[in-house]
């Protein structure tokens, strides 16, 4: 990346990312930033190199030939049709533009399943959220086949500690979430199983426990260029 470079942030959250680019970029680059929710990033807006959107990538049109550079972090895993974001994508790349996806796979704590070393909160609250995570393992060739070259896809394994900033995130997730897993019916009709609320607590004082330690997730840094 360098100094006037146009990039776009894809689900800008709080923007830290898209903060950054702002001041990397300089006063001749640009950042669009964007998020279906927009009311942590009205700091953001008050740069005149940075443009905050509202919208949804399933339906948004990117434009042509507009960035130099496209960034998203843990994102486009929970988007409805990742692969349809990708190829929309690519119009609104320049020649020589980058892309750098960062998104999670569950695999380790899919195959970390049937361990009965596993605490069994972990099997029944933690294993089947990672279980839907699996885009990112085929991100990679899915960018080979849409004509990128010199793709690279950077893959970390991360254990899940208690009392970690990690287990912190996950317990205000948890918390957030709990209706709706714990809910029968509303589980039901999406072909799941609820998790009883026994489950949930225990799996939450786990998150507390420094002795904690389990196989959860993967993290993909996939990098690629447009020739």
């Amino acid at each position: 990346m360098a100094r006037g470079w146009h990039c776009v942030e894809l689900g800008a959250g709080a923007g830290s990312i898209a903060r950054w680019l702002s001041d990397a970029v300089g006063e001749g680059g640009s950042v669009t930033a964007v998020d279906r929710d927009t009311s942590l990033l009205a700091d953001l807006a008050a740069r005149p190199n940075v443009t905050v959107v509202a919208g949804d990538l399933m339906k948004m049109s990117f434009g042509s030939a507009c960035f130099d550079l496209v960034h998203s972090r843990s994102v486009l895993m929970h988007v409805e049709d990742p692969d349809t974001v990708v190829e929309h994508l690519v119009p609104a790349l320049r020649a020589g533009a980058v892309v750098l996806f960062e998104e999670t796979d569950g695999e380790p704590a899919q195959r970390a399943a049937t361990s009965a070393e596993l605490p069994e909160p972990f099997r029944v609250v933690m294993v089947p959220l990672a279980m839907q995570w699996n885009w990112a393992r085929t991100l990679a060739s899915r960018l080979v086949a849409l004509g990128f070259i010199d793709v690279h896809d950077d893959v970390r394994e991360d254990l899940l500690t208690g009392a970690s900033p990690a287990a912190a995130f996950w317990r205000q997730t948890l918390a957030t979430i709990r209706p709706i897993v714990t809910d029968g019916p509303r589980m039901q009709s999406v072909g799941r199983h609820a998790v009883d609320d026994s489950s949930y607590d225990a799996m939450i004082e786990l998150l507390l426990d420094p002795a904690f330690a389990a196989p959860f997730a993967a993290r993909h840094r996939v990098s690629a260029r447009r020739p």
